[in-house]
């Protein structure tokens, strides 16, 4: 039968090559049309969409032509039905093709509204088809969301965004709202939502930012669209916006590590220390017990040259977590710069009581970096780098040989 259909269509086309000029188009859409109405009278609905799609395919004068895009709602209409019936009845539907024709609609009755509107040679606005393209598309409204959530199920996010993009930018639109039954949908933010979840599981962040205003009016997962926003503009290279995000997400959800450790990191990349350090304070007072904040914050400290806080901080963070090989050992690095800086001061001045004292003070420095990088090499064996070489200039410095060897051993 669709053979049939396509010569007919060859053999129209064929007939302008004897028809006037000027009755040309005349002809061939009259004959057309008089076809596809046929085929939608007797309900063969794929065959009068096959030749619309071919017509508009190689013609651009019936793409331009309202009326072809009038008959195209007619025919995708009757598709759309017949799954629905097949759906219903559970004969084998093709539920994506169902949405696909969903798509369609929407996608010919805006372009149909726009043809028809277009004025006529005098300059006069007559659309002719505006009451049949509001009724279509009320129809099936909520279809656009389902189709959302349909391939949102299935981990498609990019059809997905595509369903839910469309009915939120149609919100507004005059074919939309001048339905009679119209009205605002309660769940507009939770699609919102979705839209946001969709770009960015398909990683389109530029989509992402389209919605996620929209989708943060409502507190539902507002810590996570501040996650998901903060991420997206950083992958744009939108700092300032990204901690922003950073920032209100961390307002909102103070325990959420992803918030503050990101704007930590943030900070700490950019050598920004003090910044840091305010962060750190301000999550300290929410969780004093954090030993991962003090470890944090024991660094920063280090970075500006605080090494007596930064002591204070490393040993906070062993309060809450005795066999914290790290911290020990950053106390140990921190005593043997000291004892550096003590031998550098004095060593041009031996044999003199200062030389003396000197050295005596440096011993005692000394002792205080074993005991931390001892306890680091207790709580951490396997992992050398963390005492090894400080151990090995520690029991040098001390004269501790039996010690020295034994390390030596180990290498």
């Amino acid at each position: 039968m669709k053979c049939k259909y396509y010569i007919m269509l060859m053999v129209l086309m064929m007939a302008v090559a004897v028809i006037p000029a000027g009755a040309q188009d005349a002809f061939v859409k009259k004959k057309i049309i008089k076809s596809v109405k046929s085929q939608l009278k007797e309900e063969k609905y794929q065959q009068a969409e096959d030749i619309l799609n071919k017509l508009m395919t190689d013609r651009q004068e019936a793409r331009e032509d309202a009326e072809f895009h009038y008959l195209r709602l007619h025919t995708l209409h009757g598709l759309a039905t017949a799954e629905n019936r097949n759906m219903y009845l559970n004969t084998r539907p093709d539920t994506a093709k169902y949405f696909t024709y969903i798509n369609s609609i929407y996608e010919y009755g805006f372009s149909c509204d726009s043809l028809d509107r277009l004025p006529d040679v005098k300059g006069r606005v007559r659309p002719s088809y505006t009451s049949y393209i509001i009724n279509m598309l009320s129809t099936y409204r909520n279809n656009i969301k389902s189709g959302g959530k349909y391939y949102y199920k299935k981990n498609k996010y990019d059809d997905a965004y595509q369903f839910f993009d469309l009915y939120l930018t149609t919100l507004h639109h005059p074919l939309i709202t001048a339905a009679k039954d119209y009205q605002l949908d309660d769940d507009t933010l939770a699609i919102a939502r979705l839209a946001v979840y969709s770009a960015f599981n398909a990683s389109k962040h530029p989509n992402v930012m389209k919605y996620l205003p929209m989708a943060m009016k409502d507190t539902t997962d507002y810590a996570l669209l501040c996650q998901i926003g903060s991420t997206s503009l950083m992958t744009m290279n939108d700092t300032v916006q990204a901690l922003d995000y950073l920032q209100k997400g961390w307002k909102a959800d103070p325990q959420q590590e992803y918030f503050y450790v990101h704007l930590i990191d943030y900070y700490v990349e950019h050598e920004q220390y003090v910044e840091a350090i305010d962060i750190i304070d301000k999550q300290l007072e929410v969780e004093p017990q954090k030993r991962l904040l003090w470890f944090v914050k024991g660094k920063c400290e280090q970075c500006i040259d605080s090494t007596d806080l930064a002591i204070q901080c490393y040993q906070k963070a062993i309060e809450f977590q005795p066999d914290d090989a790290l911290s020990y050992s950053s106390i140990g690095g921190i005593y043997i710069d000291k004892a550096r800086e003590v031998y550098d001061i004095n060593n041009y001045q031996p044999g003199t009581q200062a030389y003396t004292r000197a050295k005596r003070r440096q011993n005692q420095i000394y002792e205080q970096a074993k005991s931390a990088l001892e306890n680091a090499r207790k709580y951490a064996p396997e992992d050398k780098a963390l005492w090894h070489d400080g151990l090995m200039e520690v029991y040098f410095k001390l004269n501790l040989g039996k010690e020295l060897k034994e390390l030596e051993n180990e290498k």
